[in-house]
């Protein structure tokens, strides 16, 4: 057993299923219409969660609760710019992806 800790092939296989789960973590949220100007909904296969909208320096620029998805948000008050999109259910960050809004 100790021989098979040292081996490398366990680290490979962990970080394999580790991009393989982000990845489709990725893929599930959609975002509609990309680029946008004053709304955007926001489509997951969770049931519900935590829209967080941040700007490129990581601060949050719009929070809010999602009790269902579609979850349509009003960004019409935020500056043009891009946004990452993260859904979160507790503490753990379920997916993320980009928002343009002109």
């Amino acid at each position: 057993m100790l021989k098979s800790m040292r081996s490398k092939k366990p680290v490979a296989i962990a970080l394999i299923c580790i991009l393989t789960g982000t990845t489709a973590a990725v893929a599930a949220i959609r975002i509609a219409p990309k680029p946008t100007t004053d709304s955007v909904t926001i489509n997951s296969e969770k049931p519900a969660g935590e829209v967080i909208l941040t700007h490129q320096d990581g601060t949050i620029a719009l929070d809010r609760d999602c009790h269902t998805f579609p979850c349509k948000l009003d960004i019409s008050s935020l500056p043009t710019g891009e946004y990452a999109v993260m859904i979160r259910n507790g503490t753990d960050i379920e997916h993320r992806n980009a928002l343009y809004k002109e």
